[in-house]
């Protein structure tokens, strides 16, 4: 049966009324060998907002970020990030703004921590200029915020697994981009170290007045570090809008075509999530 489109009113898709919008989608979709992945769409990535994907497994999640990131081509259509089409950027230009970070980082098996965070000043010097000041700050800064200043000769293949995601996201915040967009950064951790890298990411999010753009699979992680939620299935995008708006059985239960449930044990506490 199909699923008509939940909007919630206070940030609509593709609308001027949701404010800036840091990736506008015109007609944008993706196929390949003549099956489609990503439908045509019409949407706004709202600028300075913590932007969660989420959907089905083959919903198109990763397709989007991939777009997004120019990982890949849209095969109709436009996406303009800050009012300019992704294609008129250059390449190092593009890397200044965007930050990518896709499920599986390279293994950076003989690299230290240090190595792979100064990763982040390519785009600002290139593959040979010597690092001068401003990257050495970047860096060290990079370091101290998402918590392994004291770890930045440590060889990346001595970490844990949350240890090794705040070492890609040094390399990120070195790069000093405008927006960040994560794939599943969460997806290979235990609970422990999912609520800190989404702590930290909501946190940084805060501090630098970024706009990022995260799938996710926990429906209960993104509705409660996440200030806007876009929904897709099949395809195509069938919610956007808040948390709070997302949070409700029927609007869950129509996304993922199961009976879900949900629960928020305090006023104060997050929304808890269950399938029935």
């Amino acid at each position: 049966m199909a699923f008509a489109p939940i909007l919630d009113a206070r940030v609509p898709v593709a609308s001027a009324a949701a404010g800036a919008a840091s990736f506008q989608l015109k007609n944008a979709g993706y196929a390949v060998a003549g099956t489609r992945i990503l439908a045509p769409l019409d949407l706004a990535i709202p600028a300075g907002r913590f932007v969660a994907l989420i959907g089905h497994n083959g919903s198109g999640k990763s397709t989007l970020l991939s777009l997004l990131a120019r990982q890949l081509v849209p095969s109709e259509g436009e996406i303009a990030f800050a009012g300019k089409s992704l294609v008129s950027y250059g390449q190092r230009d593009f890397a200044r703004r965007i930050g990518w970070l896709p499920q599986q980082p390279p293994a950076a098996a003989n690299m230290t921590v240090a190595e792979v965070a100064k990763l982040g000043r390519y785009p600002w010097r290139g593959a040979f200029m010597r690092h001068g000041e401003d990257d050495r700050r970047a860096v060290a800064e990079a370091l101290t915020k998402v918590g392994l200043a004291g770890m930045s000769e440590r060889a990346m293949t001595s970490l844990s697994g949350g240890e090794r995601q705040r070492a890609w996201l040094a390399m990120l915040l070195a790069q000093q981009p405008a927006c960040l967009l994560l794939d599943e950064p969460t997806a290979a951790l235990d609970m422990k170290h999912q609520l800190e890298v989404l702590k930290l990411l909501q946190r940084l999010r805060g501090e630098h007045e970024l706009t990022i753009v995260m799938a996710i699979h926990d429906i209960g992680m993104a509705i409660r570090f996440c200030d806007h939620l876009v929904a897709l299935k099949a395809g195509r995008p069938i919610f956007a809008g808040s948390p709070e708006a997302l949070a409700k059985p029927d609007v869950l239960s129509g996304i993922y075509d199961l009976p879900i449930g949900t629960v928020r044990p305090s006023e104060a506490g997050p929304t808890v999530v269950y399938p029935l």
